[in-house]
């Protein structure tokens, strides 16, 4: 898929010369007006809280102020505010406007009323009914389509280095959009397509082993996050397991498919109403993701591909029911799906030698114990 490309404007030293905001400035007054003086929170971060508010023309909008007590500064303000103003794409959270005025910061997001995937996922409040698989899966496959762009749609292109449930965020028509641009950096695919950085960034559970040991992210690194938020996905579970000693999701997995049985990990609040080749070639994209081993990992282009494919597999299923309509109800769907016959016994000997070379156990104690940056968002 080819994509208009969104050129970002160098960065000097400091991060902030360079800044050529084209969106709308508010006041830290305006602000005020707009949130009702910051009466309702919608969620919080380690920039900040995030606060529900209307513009003049009623228009409902997300703002993100900068908490003083914040250990993300101008810097990460300013990137992200720099890189939103250059990238555009349906499936990337869009900004509205900014504000820098004097000690305040903040950014006006549109915004997402169904909240974070993780909470459509875990459905602990009692309001938020359990995703389907059908809705599961157009999750993954808009949430695949915003990072593919990052990859290959930006000039320079850029890896987003947070990529986890919690900032994947959900519209009314349950459209995702990958959120929280703070963390994001560019690279050259000259350099082979990593940057080199002084501090490890990112969410425990979801960091590339080889990032962490090399402290050079790349595109592979988001791979290997989103891959994450896939068996997320197919288990209704969060990244880190407590059952009873804390686990990775991957090494969980991977140990339950390795006995052949899929219904031993599938969310059980779907109820069975998927198909099952689709929820195996899901699980299955997700282990390629996670793969320890940076080269063995696809790409995010070939992750949509494969996302696709599930989808029409699960079209095709529920034809099979004698149920219809089209995956994306909006019309106007551009999506090209071609059908592919999965079988899933196939990948049974896959998952378990690659069960017994992943070492997550190890993995899973070196991410937990990091210290530096800023590591939960």
């Amino acid at each position: 898929m080819s994509y208009p490309v969104a050129s970002l404007p160098p960065i000097d030293a400091y991060g902030q010369s360079s800044l050529k905001l084209e969106n709308r400035r508010f006041t830290y007054k305006e602000l005020e007006i707009i949130t009702n003086n910051f009466q309702h929170v919608l969620g919080q971060g380690g920039f900040g809280k995030v606060y529900d508010g209307f513009l003049e023309d009623g228009t409902q909008v997300a703002v993100k102020l900068r908490s003083q007590s914040s250990n993300q500064g101008v810097k990460e303000f300013l990137s992200e505010a720099q890189i939103l103003t250059r990238i555009h794409h349906k499936n990337l959270v869009s900004m509205i406007g900014y504000c820098k005025d004097g000690q305040y910061m903040a950014l006006v997001y549109e915004y997402m009323s169904e909240g974070t995937l993780q909470e459509q996922i875990a459905g602990r409040d009692r309001n938020v009914k359990h995703l389907t698989w059908r809705q599961r899966l157009r999750a993954a496959l808009d949430s695949a389509h915003g990072l593919e762009y990052l990859h290959k749609g930006c000039n320079p292109p850029l890896i987003h280095r947070d990529v986890k449930a919690t900032n994947i965020l959900l519209n009314a028509k349950l459209e995702a959009k990958i959120a929280d641009f703070g963390l994001c950096r560019a690279f050259s695919y000259d350099n082979e397509a990593h940057i080199s950085t002084n501090t490890l960034v990112g969410t425990p559970g979801y960091v590339d082993p080889e990032y962490q040991a090399t402290m050079q992210p790349t595109t592979k690194s988001d791979v290997y996050s989103f891959g994450v938020v896939l068996l997320e996905l197919v288990t209704g579970r969060q990244a880190i397991l407590y059952d009873p000693k804390p686990t990775n999701i991957i090494q969980w997995v991977r140990q339950r498919l390795a006995r052949g049985n899929i219904e031993d990990v599938v969310d059980r609040r779907m109820c069975g109403e998927y198909d099952v080749n689709s929820v195996w070639k899901v699980a299955d994209i997700a282990l390629k993701c996670t793969m320890q081993v940076t080269a063995q990992r696809p790409t995010m282009t070939d992750v949509v591909a494969q996302l696709q494919e599930c989808v029409e597999l699960e079209e095709g299923h529920r034809t099979g029911d004698g149920t219809n309509g089209s995956f994306y109800n909006d019309s106007n769907s551009d999506l090209d799906l071609g059908y592919t016959t999965y079988v899933a016994d196939s990948q049974l000997t896959e998952v378990s030698q690659s069960s017994t070379a992943f070492e997550m156990d190890h993995n899973f104690g070196q991410v937990s114990r990091m210290g530096g940056g800023p590591v939960a968002r």
